[in-house]
Parts: structure tokens; sequence; C-alpha cells
């Protein structure tokens, strides 16, 4: 399935972590308490981190809250453009409709997020480790997720590969055990 043919399964779903978790909750579905502890970073909290560090983990605590619109509008270029592994493998675009697309904008990253939690509820995430490398913030992190229809996990470590410019992030790739993401999807 191509990334438009699951764009409207999407509609509706839940875009943000924080919106899934809700989701979920309010199915009666078990949750690990990702609304109630949801990740806030206060300015003051990150504000003695150098400038491209602040913009990472601000991008990240925001869009894990729900505050898309401020994680854009506060740590995002206007031409932000992101991608999951890698934007050229028809292999893995078969396998998982949001990877192996760039994803251009706001916009964009929203539909990625909207087709990643119309499929999976997320169990966990933590991010671990922020570097600055210059022009470029690498991200560790580790995340479970469970599909809605399959039941079965996706367990991974995480590595977001973040482009800066000017203090915000200008492009981003995440790279995941996309294996275990795509047999997730699997019923076999």
């Amino acid at each position: 399935m191509s990334i438009e043919e699951t764009e409207s399964a999407a509609s509706g779903a839940p875009s943000t972590p924080r919106e899934a978790a809700r989701a979920s909750h309010h199915s009666g579905a078990t949750t690990t308490g990702t609304e109630r502890n949801c990740w806030h970073t206060t300015d003051a909290q990150i504000s003695s981190d150098e400038p491209n560090i602040k913009a990472a983990k601000g991008f990240f605590a925001a869009q894990y809250c729900g505050e898309l619109d401020g994680s854009f509008a506060n740590f995002v270029q206007p031409d932000f453009r992101f991608v999951v592994s890698c934007a050229c493998n028809d292999e893995l675009r078969a396998a998982i409709p949001w990877a192996g697309y760039e994803h251009k904008g706001r916009e964009g990253y929203q539909r990625l997020t909207a087709l990643l939690y119309s499929e999976y509820e997320l169990l966990s995430y933590e991010t671990t480790r922020y570097t600055n490398a210059g022009t470029q913030v690498f991200v560790e992190g580790h995340f479970r997720l469970r599909h809605r229809e399959t039941a079965r996990i996706a367990d991974s470590d995480f590595l977001a590969r973040l482009e800066m410019r000017n203090g915000k992030i200008a492009s981003g790739q995440f790279y995941e055990n996309t294996a275990a993401v795509a047999a997730a999807r699997s019923a076999d």
C-alpha cells in the first residue's frame, strides 16, 4: 500500500503519541501511563543546552505531548523534511507504508504520525542521549509499539539524525528496527 492509499485510512486517527495514548485509555485499553506521564521539558530545563540540543529536545518533547503546532513553530525550519529509514527503498515502502518516503513540512510529518498511530499503540518511548555534532544532532532512544490489529509488539532502539540550521531542525532521518516494525504488522 502506498502512502497515498493509506492516507484515507489514517484520517481521524491519533497523530501524536499523547493522542494515541488518550484513544487507548478512552477505549478501555490498558496503557502504561503515557497520558499521565507526558514528558514536559520546560525552558528552564533546556535553557542551559546549546541551541541545537535545545531545539532537538524541544521538538521531541513538544510532539510527544501532542503539541505539534508548538513543535513546528519553535523548533523546525519552514522547509523541514523527514524520512523514516531511507527515501529510496521500494521494498521498505511495501512493508511499512510511512517509511521510505520524504515527508515534507508540518503536513507531511503530521500525515506520517497519523499513519503510524492509526496502526500502532505506543507502549513506551524515551530519548536517552542527545549529541551535538556541529550542524547535526543525533538523538538516541527506545520505543515499544503494539500493532492495533495483530497485537504484535515492535520493540526497537532508534537513532534520529537531525540536520540543523540557525538553531532549528531543517531535516531529519529516523533509523529504527524496521524489520520489527514490519513484522508486527504481519499476522503470520
